[in-house]
């Protein structure tokens, strides 16, 4: 049954009749039907492309009449068929109680008969192909296809201090044809001169100008201008970057870029809830400019009735390199879980850098003293205390393709971590603990409330010691708002019998010890409704273990459903999960979860 639930899911998003897949309360308009004989392929596009009207087209939305929708669609798939080339195409619209039928008689398809490029002569030579011949149908969708295609060639390959590509298509309705001409309009080519900045104020100009990429003696392109202005909003420093080109001067133009700094300071404050934690809160202030290079300052509290977290980071970014970060961090914590309460101090450094676009390899270094209080322990039903001084290396290697930090609707993420533990003083707890996390997103924009199907899988071992040589609060625990939903905060994985305390009484289990693996694996169909509201149904499975093996068939199961406000930074999240496998007084019936960004 939990399977069957996570591949119904799956298929009802992947399904192939999900464009004509309709809620009532949220369907307004009259169900319709295309028919062209003939021609199945333009039967289907045209379909398609109405139905992708529908979705957006907010004129359609305010026709009560179902004969005014008709005649307004009907033009649609008259412009429709001539940017295929269907010129002498007829649409005749039948209204009835079951709906509109559009029968379409398409005519002939024109064709083009020459194809001319108006361009300059020393440019001529190396234009390749375009993505049209002569012969090939008229259309609209490779005629602009060749715009962009002369265009590129332009910005790679010519200095012009202006682009401008037109076209024009003259109709030979005699002979079912047409000619197609592209035109250049003539532009000088100039050189890059002068690359200047304005409005800064407290940002060294040095820090930025290798964000330009652009200097002097360069050919002039306004692709790598627009492209610089955009690395400069990306610094986070800046709230807006225009550029301004001068008159051409001997050949060259001077390029001036005006921008205006971003606040660099910013105070936060968020709530949050669980069920099995309660409401938290947190707090929080950082600096974006500290030293005037962009360095990052944060500093931030949260607080629950479990948890209670101090935290301070300094981001350095272009640390010896253009493409290396460096992040120092210092925390302070309190955690008071069911089965064990933790005090921990932790300082540690890293270094990133970035190999490609998507791929960034890091490695640090962390020093953590804890005093860890376990009420349950391995030769004895009686509670005990350790002191840890653990240094670990984490290393890490990440892969990045998605589209957004907080609400990924395309790309994939892979993330690897191996942190080797190293004991300073004598409680033998040396261990490598190693983690695997994976997820992937896939959006069907052109179907019915832009359904996402996002999966995450995540895998962790503990290796080098044995369970409870490893401090607790660093074992795995699975259940939760970022684990298995339906399950309380860390109420899943291993527990440990303990004997009664009195003869012929009846041996108890203890609450979640942790584990040394970890198995969790998620899969969420999320929908938009509207700009500004969405939903959520979701499965989660996962376990911890004592040894260290991850298994992905004994799992616990839980699945629910979700509330998404959409905001312009990230949605709120109102989740309500069920445990599929309820275990007699452990488990709720339900867990609700409160917070800001999608679960994964």
């Amino acid at each position: 049954m939990r399977v069957l639930i996570g591949i119904l899911l799956a298929g009802l998003l992947l399904s192939p009749l999900q464009p004509a897949f309709a809620i009532p309360f949220f369907d307004q308009l009259p169900k319709f039907k295309v028919r062209v004989e003939g021609n199945r392929a333009l039967q289907g596009w045209l379909r398609e492309e109405l139905q992708k009207l529908r979705k957006n087209n907010s004129v359609l939305k305010s026709y009560d009449d179902p004969r005014d929708v008709a005649r307004y669609e009907r033009g649609t798939l008259e412009k429709l068929l001539r940017s295929k080339g269907y010129y002498d195409g007829r649409v005749r619209e039948y209204v009835s109680a079951d709906g509109i039928v559009y029968r379409v008689v398409p005519g002939t398809q024109y064709r083009i008969k020459s194809i001319t490029v108006d361009i300059p002569e020393h440019l001529r030579g190396g234009l390749g192909g375009l993505p049209l011949k002569v012969g090939d149908p008229l259309e609209a969708s490779k005629v602009l296809e060749g715009v962009k295609v002369i265009e590129r060639y332009l910005a790679e390959n010519a200095c012009l201090l202006n682009i401008d590509v037109t076209y024009q298509a003259t109709v030979i309705r005699s002979e079912n044809a047409a000619r197609l001409e592209y035109r250049v309009a003539p532009s000088p080519e100039v050189l890059v001169g002068d690359v200047t900045m304005e409005g800064l104020t407290s940002v060294e100009p040095d820090f930025l100008e290798k964000k330009l990429q652009i200097k002097r003696g360069d050919c002039f392109n306004r692709n790598k201008i627009d492209a610089a202005r955009l690395r400069l909003l990306r610094t986070n420093l800046i709230s807006s970057a225009n550029s301004r080109v001068s008159e051409p001067y001997d050949d060259f133009v001077d390029i001036t870029f005006v921008l205006v700094e971003r606040r660099h300071r910013t105070v936060k404050l968020g709530v949050g809830y669980t069920s099995s934690e309660g409401a938290g809160v947190s707090a929080g202030w950082e600096h974006r400019n500290v030293f005037h290079r962009g360095e990052k300052i944060e500093i931030e509290t949260k607080a629950n009735p479990v948890q209670q977290k101090l935290t301070s980071q300094l981001l350095v970014p272009r640390f010896l390199n253009d493409k290396q970060n460096f992040t120092a961090k210092a925390e302070i914590s309190n955690e008071e879980r069911d089965s064990y309460s933790a005090k921990a101090v932790k300082v540690g450094a890293a270094v990133s850098r970035r190999l490609s676009k998507h791929r960034t390899a890091s490695i640090g270094t962390e020093l953590k003293f804890s005093r860890v209080k376990e009420d349950v322990q391995e030769t004895t039903d009686q509670s005990g205390s350790e002191n840890y001084q653990l240094l670990s290396i984490p290393l890490g290697m990440k892969w990045d393709t998605t589209d957004k930090l907080l609400d990924a609707r395309r790309g994939a993420t892979a993330a690897i971590e191996v942190k080797p533990y190293i004991d300073l003083g004598s409680t033998g707890a040396n261990f490598v603990k190693n983690t695997v996390v994976l997820t992937g997103y896939k959006t069907a924009s052109d179907w019915r409330f832009d359904p996402t199907l996002a999966l995450r899988i995540k895998a962790g071992v503990i290796s080098g010691s044995t369970l409870f040589d490893v401090p607790a609060d660093e074992r795995f625990y699975a259940g939760g708002g970022g684990s298995v939903r339906g399950y309380g905060y860390q109420a899943l994985g291993p527990r440990q019998v303990i004997p009664p305390k009195e003869p012929g009484g009846q041996p108890t289990l203890s609450d979640p010890i942790g584990g040394r693996a970890l198995s969790e694996i998620s899969i969420e169909g999320r929908f938009r409704f509207s700009d500004t509201w969405g939903g959520v149904l979701f499965v989660d499975a996962g376990n911890a273990y004592a040894d260290p093996s991850p298994n992905f068939s004994d799992l616990y199961w839980g699945a629910g459903f979700g509330v998404r406000y959409i905001t312009s930074f990230a949605p709120l999240r109102l989740d309500i999960a069920f445990p599929l496998d309820r275990r007699d007084d452990l488990d709720n019936g339900f867990q609700v979860y409160v917070s800001l960004g999608q679960a994964f």
